[in-house]
């Protein structure tokens, strides 16, 4: 076995010489296994070894016999030791989950802790071939796609899996072999749990009646998912950079460029986005995707709910993906402006300040009428208070000398403006009437011809 691990090892390049490995040992037959597998190869390989076992305060006397068995078995090898304790039916109720998540958060959370304080540079956990088995299978029976096909990877990041080659039955041999003893859990057995049925009722069944080495066979199908799956999420990144722009707190998906990929990379760029905005990518499923799919089609404004606080709205140009607000929507802004006077308005995170004044005709220069910043209307036309406030439901312009009348929101519709962000928009009014619509569009009322003799200069400016 230790030439089988040391092959494993050339080709995933796990480890290497000199390294400082913190190793996970719960006591059963497999964490001992990878505990003297790495121990005999300590020397060959210069590693340093730092055994951590984590008591998850559940099973009483059991629970504390494994950890003074790990303890021994450290200290018989010369091999720092060291116990975490914690209380994990405690932490699934805080964490909202079950008691198998809190005592796996938990196990990793400790191991990483270890890690950085002895300044190790892997992790090495026990998983083996009949783990990956079970899943596979498990991820299979939940309706997951190739992502969960593809089971526990080799190697993330600095935790390793250097027994993903070994089976379980393999891994008893070695120990029975070299007369080691080992823990066993009794919740191993326990079948209510689903991965346990796999383990003692489907995997059995499948090597009995199809293939004896049924387990081996999914285990090297997912190595190669794998290796396709890596693949495909380096496709998936050089297209999630042509097609998706941040800005802020939120992503644009852009629809053209979106729907020119393939749909297996369409639906890898989508996964990357689920990854980076929702933690674990947790609650994430098939019926998730097709809802982005559908979003693509629906008209513009429409929105919808994801899992982590996440939502997704159809723009005119592609979709947006963003927190949802846990406040509302802005509060509405009115503000009555005499002439002259200067006001100071905050909009979507962005200060303004805005400053009203009357010129006569014949002293407006040059340089103001070439200021983008700056609008000129016709004073005299104006008969009541203005406001710079936010959008109302009645607000329209005229568009011509004839009078015509648009609304308000058939602008913003006609300037692709997400129904999202409308509240947040600013124009200048006289009662429904809008003299300006912030950026650029005036009413034709109030713009000023040869016979204008009073004119109102209204100037903004982004205050930093």
């Amino acid at each position: 076995m230790i030439r089988e691990l040391e092959q494993f090892n050339r080709r995933h390049a796990l480890f290497g010489r000199g390294d400082r490995i913190i190793v996970a040992v719960s006591g059963g037959a497999d964490s001992v296994c990878l505990l003297e597998l790495l121990y005999e190869l300590a020397e060959k390989w210069e590693l340093s070894l730092f055994v951590l076992h984590v008591h998850h305060g559940i099973r009483g006397e059991e629970a504390d016999g494994d950890a003074r068995f790990v303890e021994e078995l450290a200290e018989e090898r010369h091999i720092p030791f060291r116990l975490v304790k914690a209380d994990v039916p405690a932490e699934a109720g805080r964490r909202g989950c079950s008691e198998e998540e809190a005592g796996r958060c938990l196990r990793y959370e400790a191991l990483e802790q270890y890690r950085w304080e002895m300044e190790a540079d892997r992790i090495a956990v026990a998983h083996h071939q009949d783990d990956q088995a079970e899943t596979v299978l498990f991820h299979l029976f939940r309706g997951s796609g190739p992502r969960g096909l593809a089971g526990i990877p080799v190697r993330r990041g600095v935790i390793i899996r250097p027994l993903l080659f070994a089976s379980r039955a393999g891994i008893q041999e070695y120990l029975e072999r070299r007369g080691i003893a080992w823990r066993q859990d009794a919740t191993n057995r326990e079948l209510i749990y689903a991965r346990n049925r796999i383990r003692h009722q489907i995997m059995p069944a499948a090597q009995e009646y199809i293939n004896a080495e049924a387990g081996k066979h999914i285990a090297q199908a997912a190595e190669k998912l794998a290796g396709w799956r890596a693949y495909i999420e380096r496709q998936g990144r050089e297209a999630y950079s042509r097609c998706v722009t941040r800005e802020r707190c939120r992503l644009s998906l852009k629809t053209e460029l979106f729907l020119r990929e393939d749909p297996v990379i369409q639906a890898e760029i989508l996964g990357q986005i689920f990854a980076g905005m929702i933690e674990g990518a947790r609650d994430v499923g098939q019926v998730h995707y097709d809802q982005i799919r559908n979003l693509f089609s629906a008209p513009a404004g429409k929105r919808i709910d994801l899992p982590g606080g996440l939502c997704a709205e159809k723009l005119y140009d592609g979709i947006r993906f963003r927190e949802r607000e846990n406040g509302g929507e802005e509060e509405p802004v009115c503000v009555v402006c005499r002439i002259p006077s200067e006001h100071i308005v905050e909009r979507g995170g962005i200060v303004w300040r805005f400053v009203l004044e009357m010129k006569k005709r014949e002293d407006l220069t040059e340089e103001i009428t070439q200021k983008d910043y700056t609008k000129l209307f016709d004073y005299d036309m104006i008969k009541d208070s203005l406001m710079i406030r936010s959008p109302q439901r009645e607000d329209y312009f005229v568009m011509d000398g004839a009078g015509r009348r648009k609304r308000l929101s058939r602008y913003y519709i006609d300037r692709k403006v997400p129904r999202s962000e409308r509240p947040a928009q600013l124009v200048v009014a006289e009662g429904d009437h809008v003299l300006w619509a912030l950026p650029d569009r005036i009413s034709e009322t109030y713009k000023i011809t040869d016979n204008t003799e009073r004119v109102l200069v209204i100037t903004k400016e982004r205050i930093p």
